[in-house]
């Protein structure tokens, strides 16, 4: 199978765009001007599983920091689909992602689900796999991908890799003692509503955070549209390395917050809700 193209995360224009997102979520700027993001309606990222055949540093699910096997029940999906179909929602990406999504053990009864709803509800959303591209295990299921799924792929092969240190807190460091954190940022814009195993957050980054630190904010069901999720961003923004602007590093970096959450996670282990 010819590889896809590489995906990168880290661009210049990307850089600059954290940059001027640190500034405008400084307090008296958000008091003038408003909050620059709200959660979306028309992009969701779906976290299928926590599972991972790496572990890079600074992962931002933490499936190194904190391994686990959680994985999102398919009745989740279908729950999802039907919302969405009852809320007149329609789509325009539908990103599946990890962990690493092809590790899920129901990835083929999922993706048939999505390219039902697909066919039969909403023809024109974009249905993308991300996949790290690595190993045996997630080849054998790359192979046998139904069409129509379109390949997002990183391409990694270490567990070193260009990252924003996702576990160096905001909230640790003194250059953000003014951020509103309810701000957001543009992951928010540019990825969609997060749907994860935990329920549903302003974006999908938020319930690895949640995995973590058992905040247990995560919304049972589909969220109004005229939900803000405030609550969320206040709550997991402060803890997020991509909240404001930091250099890509490749080497592990966190935080003393996190550095807490871990040792914590590590003695009661992971926690399921139930929906």
């Amino acid at each position: 199978m010819k590889p896809p193209r590489r995906h990168r995360n880290i661009t210049v224009r990307r850089l600059v765009m954290d940059a001027y997102q640190f500034i405008r979520a400084q307090s008296f700027l958000v008091d003038m001007a408003g909050r620059q993001f709200r959660p979306g309606f028309e992009l969701a990222e779906i976290d299928l599983t926590y599972k991972c055949n790496l572990r890079c540093f600074n992962c931002n699910r933490s499936c190194r920091q904190a391994p686990s096997d959680m994985e999102m029940p398919v009745s989740m999906i279908a729950a999802f689909i039907r919302d969405s179909m009852e809320r007149k929602i329609q789509w325009k990406r539908i990103r599946l992602l990890g962990g690493e999504p092809t590790l899920h053990s129901n990835i083929f009864e999922i993706l048939d689900l999505l390219l039902r709803y697909r066919a039969d509800h909403n023809p024109q959303v974009r249905l993308v796999l991300c996949t790290n591209y690595f190993g045996r295990a997630v080849h054998r299921v790359l192979e046998k991908l139904p069409p129509g799924i379109i390949i997002k792929s990183t391409l990694k092969h270490s567990l070193e890799n260009f990252f924003k240190p996702f576990n160096v807190a905001p909230v640790d460091r003194p250059f953000n003692r003014f951020s509103d954190y309810s701000c957001g940022c543009r992951i928010i814009a540019e990825c969609g509503l997060g749907v994860t195993p935990l329920g549903y957050y302003m974006c999908a980054i938020a319930g690895g955070i949640d995995r973590i630190f058992q905040y247990g904010l995560g919304r049972k069901s589909l969220p109004e549209k005229s939900d803000p999720m405030t609550d969320q961003m206040s709550a997991f923004c402060r803890l997020c390395g991509h909240f404001g602007f930091q250099w890509p590093v490749k080497t592990e970096k966190i935080s003393p917050t996190w550095q807490q959450a871990y040792r914590n996670y590590r003695k009661t282990g992971s926690r399921t809700i139930s929906f």
